[in-house]
């Protein structure tokens, strides 16, 4: 009997891109560990691997992945499979997870770590700690490929193909799923609730709280097939307690480090300023009695502009000679378009390939269910971590809801269907957002055009910067930002990027409506480090050449000695513009990093320039 062809799920996994990643992890694994990303292919021999590894080697052609081609398939192709659906399954499963739960690795038991110490750093001192598995492990592979919305039709598929792979690491996904189901209800109830692995605790800030959390455990995990053993309970008197659950406080602490690249973006909005280029430096010039803010020209990266606000003829020639964009938002945060050079121009090909998609009704539904899902996912996240850390928060039911509609874009087969569950998860969610926002602010729900309170008005605000983002990074790869996919391709709106920007919603925008003061968001390890910079220089054209350069890129604060802040990738570029002015036998310039924990302590005497914002130099920009 032949089995049905798997779902779209696991589709994915007879791909020639997916069987070519499968073919360089099974011949990259390592002998000496049993970590999952580190691993041999017992069941191919080594006669096997050398063929594996021959330079004329070329996916092999898969049309459907069910019974008889696995029954047709040669030790090498059923070992690729099982290594290609396991990264499927593997990758589901981590878009499955709800906040506070983690991947059985080193940075899962590190995030872990630190999520019990963000409990305790809340006042949750009780502790308790316990083991879960599924209680029929007979069950696995089906309460797995439930949990992760797939098909009963697939356990034929993945019952075969664990048996290519000796170290059973499919069902191990699978075992590690069938556990989502009690993750998505503790973390819906807002419990205290971490996971890692099979290995579970809960934090409340005394022993009923504790107690009641762990009954309500208890109770969901006898209805989700979950057994909860090995339960013991502690009350953490000291932060160097957390030692006795295995976690050092000092290591799960975030890093101050700066890491990726951090964007500077200038934000004009009030109307009458003018923006122009000096020396430089980039001015704006403020009307009336405010002074004149000056940034260097090499710390920005984009230009947002709200409003009534004057660019020059130079800084517009500047900005698009070095690919800066130039955001143009209304009075009210409308998006209304963006400033781009000629270099982020579409390739035809690309083109082509976008109008093709456009006109495959299979592709975009599934494109889009997946766009979908991803929003629906990171609304769901955002309720949770609110629910976590607020006890009066109850949005369980809603997130259930939103979890049942989110597994129906998998038999969805129109785009209307698509759009219809977004529509419903959106309306529930932004419902369940207004319960979660401070007594004393106004916000019943989602309103546009205009928005009726704060809290609205931040959000579109909001979501015209994170528009802009999109329009400039579909430009950025080549890609005709008005040929959408689950929004109709038209010449009225950029459909793509719309597409692209939901699933940031949630992540980038929601969750600062429940704040009572409206900031900036800043990501923690996304701003650069300060560093101040020191030279003795012996030649006098040397010199003037390091302070230009220097110029560029911050700002002078004694005769020889300059502030900047930049990131790790911006230092090497500073210092290499550096090194090629110096002599290195007369000269010397010292770079001193400095953490923003130090910057807030540093004290000035005397009359500074009002330049920077960090610390240092207290000021307007």
């Amino acid at each position: 009997m032949t089995t049905p062809t798997t779902a779209s799920s696991l589709r994915e996994a007879i791909s020639p891109e997916a069987l070519t990643r499968a073919r360089r992890r099974l011949l990259t694994a390592h002998p000496d560990t049993a970590s999952p990303n580190n691993r041999t292919p017992a069941s191919l021999t080594d006669d096997q691997l050398r063929e594996l590894a021959a330079s004329d080697w070329v996916p092999p052609h898969i049309a459907a992945l069910d019974a008889s081609t696995l029954m047709m398939a040669n030790p090498i192709t059923r070992a690729l499979l099982a290594e290609s659906v396991r990264e499927s399954l593997e990758r589901r499963l981590t878009a499955e997870r709800p906040h506070g739960t983690y991947d059985d690795t080193r940075a899962g038991h590190d995030a872990f770590s630190r999520g019990v110490v963000d409990d305790y750093d809340h006042g949750n001192h009780h502790l308790a700690r316990a083991s879960i598995r599924p209680a029929d492990p007979g069950l696995v592979t089906s309460a797995g490929l439930a949990a992760l919305g797939l098909p009963d039709t697939d356990a034929t598929i993945i019952d075969e193909l664990a048996q290519a792979s000796d170290t059973n690491l499919i069902v191990s996904v699978l075992a590690d799923a069938a556990l989502l189901d009690l993750d998505r209800y503790a973390t819906g109830q807002g419990l205290r609730y971490s996971r890692v692995g099979t290995a579970l605790m809960l934090a409340a800030p005394s022993e009923q709280r504790l107690a009641d959390a762990i009954d309500a455990v208890a109770a969901a995990a006898i209805n989700t097939g979950v057994r909860v053993t090995d339960l013991t309970t502690q009350h953490i008197d000291e932060e160097k307690a957390l030692a006795s659950v295995g976690i050092d406080p000092w290591t799960a602490k975030p890093s101050d480090e700066p890491t990726g690249q951090a964007d500077r973006i200038l934000y004009v909005g009030r109307d009458g300023a003018r923006i122009h280029v000096k020396a430089g430096r980039v001015l704006v010039d403020a009307p009336g009695s405010l002074p004149t803010t000056s940034v260097p020209k090499n710390s920005v990266t984009r230009i947002v502009l709200s409003g009534n606000v004057g660019l020059s003829a130079g800084a517009r020639s500047w900005a698009m000679r070095s690919g800066v964009d130039v955001v143009c938002l209304s009075r009210r945060g409308s998006y209304q378009g963006t400033l781009i050079g000629a270099n982020r121009g579409a390739h035809a090909s690309r083109l082509l390939a976008q109008v093709a998609l456009t006109g495959d009704h299979e592709r975009r539904v599934r494109l889009a269910a997946s766009l979908i899902g991803a929003k629906i996912r990171g609304q769901i996240h955002v309720l949770t971590r609110i629910a976590r850390r607020d006890e009066a928060v109850h949005v369980a039911d809603t997130t259930a809801h939103m979890h049942a509609w989110r597994r129906s874009l998998a038999v969805a087969r129109t785009l209307d269907e698509v759009m219809g569950i977004e529509g419903a998860c959106s309306n529930a969610y932004f419902d369940a957002l207004a319960g979660c926002v401070p007594a004393d602010i106004t916000f019943n729900g989602r309103s546009r055009r205009p928005p009726r309170d704060l809290p609205n008005a931040a959000l579109s605000y909001g979501y015209a910067i994170l528009l802009s983002e999109c329009v400039g990074a579909l430009h950025a790869a080549g890609l005709e930002p008005s040929l959408g996919i689950a929004h109709a391709p038209t010449d009225k709106r950029p459909s793509l990027a719309l597409d692209l920007m939901e699933q940031f919603r949630p992540l980038r925008a929601d969750a600062g409506a429940r704040h009572r003061r409206t900031r900036l968001p800043v990501e923690r390890g996304r701003l650069a480090m300060i560093y101040i910079i020191a030279y003795d220089i012996a030649d006098n054209k040397r010199r003037l050449r390091v302070a230009k350069t220097l110029e560029s890129w911050g700002y002078r604060i004694q005769e020889s000695v300059f502030q900047l802040r930049l990131d790790t990738a911006t230092l090497a570029r500073v210092r290499s513009s550096l090194a090629v002015l110096i002599s290195e036998s007369d000269d010397v310039i010292h770079i001193y990093p400095i953490c923003s924990s130090c910057a807030d302590r540093a004290d000035i005497l005397g009359a500074a320039i009002a330049l920077d914002d960090v610390g240092l130099c207290r000021g307007v920009w």
